[in-house]
This record gives structure tokens, C-alpha cells and sequence, in this order.
């Protein structure tokens, strides 16, 4: 991630300011490339992706945006462990994911802690936001990213 690159939380924010679903479609193209933008709608709206565990209680990391030990962009990659049938997740015991997905959540500021558990429950909470916009601009979301 480079200093410039805004956070997942900060482009939601964006997104939401747009009026017309015409910009909201331009911005989501604009920002087309971003794989870790691409994976939390693909988390979210793909209906082969099963997650296998219930979000957890946990303390989120108080410190400000930018300052986090960790973010979207270093946690997303990793979510496969959380998949129900990925290979990664294959032997992970139901604690021990647990344990992992706490970690996860409090590592990273609370505006993305909240999109990683939205997009695990499968109701990302972005006005505008719809499967039907998404799946217009990524029309193969829901193929391996």
C-alpha cells in the first residue's frame, strides 16, 4: 500500500457521497483494478463464498485511521482461512479461528474492522452500494479474483 492509497473505509465514503448511480458506477470503475476493493465486493456478494464462523465480540484498536497495525489491504488476502470448503481453512480448528478473526478485527481501525464483518455477514452497509451496480462493472466478480 502506498502512502496515497486510500483506505477501503475512505473509498465507501466517497462512494457514498455521489448522487447519481451513473457516478457511482464511474467511481467503482475508476477504481476497477483495486483487488482488495474487488475481493470485499466478492466477499460480500458472491454466493459461493460460505463463511464458516460468526463474527466474535472484540475491542476495536482505537488509535486513527492510517496508524493501525494492520488494514484491508494486508487482511483481505488472508481471508480464505475463514471460507467454508477453501483448502486454507481446512483443519483450522473452530477456536483457533476464532482466535484469528478477533486479531483480525482489532488490528485495523474500526471503519474497516466494520466492512470485514459486514462483508462476512454478507450486508455491507454502503449507500448505493447494490449487487446489481457491482456485478455491472465487475460482470466477473463471481469467478476466482
Amino acid at each position: 500500500m502506498t502512502p496515497n492509497t486510500k483506505m477501503i473505509s475512505e473509498l465507501f465514503e466517497e462512494f457514498e457521497q455521489l448522487k447519481t448511480r451513473k457516478q457511482k458506477a464511474e467511481f467503482l470503475e475508476k477504481y476497477k483494478q483495486n483487488a482488495t476493493l474487488k475481493a470485499v465486493l466478492q466477499g460480500t456478494f458472491d454466493p459461493n463464498i460460505d463463511w464458516c464462523i460468526e463474527v466474535p465480540s472484540y475491542t476495536p484498536d482505537d488509535a486513527p485511521i492510517g496508524l493501525n497495525p494492520s488494514t484491508l489491504y494486508m487482511e483481505i488476502p488472508k481471508c480464505a482461512v475463514f471460507v467454508k470448503g477453501h483448502p486454507k481453512s481446512a483443519g483450522v480448528k473452530p477456536e483457533r479461528m476464532k482466535e484469528l478473526l478477533i486479531q483480525v478485527l482489532e488490528s485495523m481501525h474500526p471503519a474497516e474492522s466494520m466492512i470485514y464483518e459486514q462483508m462476512m455477514k454478507k450486508k455491507l452497509k454502503v449507500k448505493g452500494l447494490t449487487e446489481k451496480l457491482v456485478l455491472e462493472v465487475f460482470p466477473d466478480l463471481y469467478r476466482k479474483v
